[in-house]
């Protein structure tokens, strides 16, 4: 009976240390692997990823769904350095991942591919290098995607605008070249297209008119050339546009369409030409407009004095001439104002700010 006895606790022992060791989900145990090739991770999340559990859901930064399965996983700012491996795509039930502003480096992995059921993806400033996988085509519940601040180059994928329902895209401060997707907003999905600060040329893209839904467009800091696409009058929920720092030429008459949303204008550092479109008056939301250093002519529009909310307005360094429109100096929110290095004359009228 004795033997038997330590017989049965010998083997309950087993059952318990084999369920620690062996018990965690598949989930758990990609997270752990993952765990392992950071090389700088705070001591309160080694210590909270516990293999020992049953789950990992738990565990900081993790969520999950009535089955256990992994469906959030965010370390964002945690100060974490080292690669993402590829048990990453183990996680197949993920719908949000945010990483970002952390010290990852090293590539995209491929797999980030094999999570289908992905919504949002976050690995902003980061270092990560090289390119945006293809693979990334297959993320088609895909609604979010920041990747900016980090050191990515090469061309930005036209695969990643075959994701039919992706809405924010955000590639700002990368090295990225060559020309912007010419199907961009073929899906007409997509609200904020963020491309600053990243090496594209050639033409902005004529079809950048099908974005219907568009309400940001950064093509800041970039080396963008040509006149732009008359489909930009188009984009009537267009809340904010910049093209600043390029090498854009030609008239802008083309942004003065239907612009009552628009409270964001920037053009300054191209070569525009022509005059101040007399319709920019009729962007009655725009707060800052700034066509600074260009080649403009001809005079300042008394027009803009319809803008009751403009509060930025820098026009200085054209060729600009005659007297400076009375009606600015009736904007009762305008709190900067650059005429300078240009032709006018006459007085200055008085301007409240």
């Amino acid at each position: 009976m004795k033997f038997r006895l330590c017989h049965f606790l010998l083997l309950f022992t087993l059952s318990v240390s084999s369920h620690a060791v062996f018990g965690l989900t598949n989930d758990g145990v990609a997270l752990l692997s993952l765990l392992r090739q950071w090389t700088s991770v705070p001591s309160s999340l080694r210590s909270g990823w516990n293999a020992s559990d049953s789950t990992p859901c738990n565990w900081v930064g993790i969520e999950c769904d009535s089955k256990n399965n992994v469906v959030s996983f965010n370390l964002s700012s945690y100060a974490i350095s080292g690669q993402l491996g590829p048990e990453i795509g183990h996680l197949r039930e993920l719908e949000t991942i945010d990483l970002s502003s952390n010290d990852f480096f090293g590539n995209l992995p491929e797999v980030l591919g094999n999570c289908s059921a992905l919504k949002y993806l976050d690995l902003s400033c980061n270092r990560f290098t090289g390119q945006i996988p293809d693979y990334f085509k297959h993320l088609q519940f895909l609604r979010e995607l920041v990747l900016n601040n980090n050191s990515l180059e090469g061309e930005i994928p036209e695969s990643l605008f075959q994701i039919p329902g992706l809405q924010v895209v955000f590639l700002h401060f990368n090295y990225f070249n060559g020309s912007i997707p010419s199907n961009v907003c073929d899906m007409g999905e997509v609200e904020l297209l963020w491309l600053s600060g990243n090496r594209l040329s050639g033409t902005i893209t004529e079809s950048i008119g099908n974005c219907s839904k568009l309400r940001g467009l950064l093509l800041d800091n970039n080396n963008l050339v040509g006149v732009l696409p008359e489909s930009l009058m188009n984009l009537e929920n267009l809340s904010y546009l910049d093209l600043r720092n390029n090498s854009l030429n030609g008239s802008i008459a083309l942004v003065s369409g239907n612009c009552k949303n628009l409270y964001m204008l920037v053009m300054s550092s191209n070569n525009f030409s022509g005059e101040i479109p007399i319709r920019l008056g009729n962007c009655s939301s725009l707060t800052i407009l700034d066509l600074s250093e260009n080649r403009l002519s001809g005079k300042i529009p008394p027009e803009l004095g319809k803008c009751k909310s403009l509060e930025v307005l820098s026009i200085c360094k054209n060729q600009l001439e005659g007297r400076i429109p009375d009606e600015l100096g009736m904007l009762s929110y305008l709190r900067h104002i650059k005429l300078s290095f240009n032709n006018l004359s006459g007085e200055i009228p008085h301007i409240k700010l």
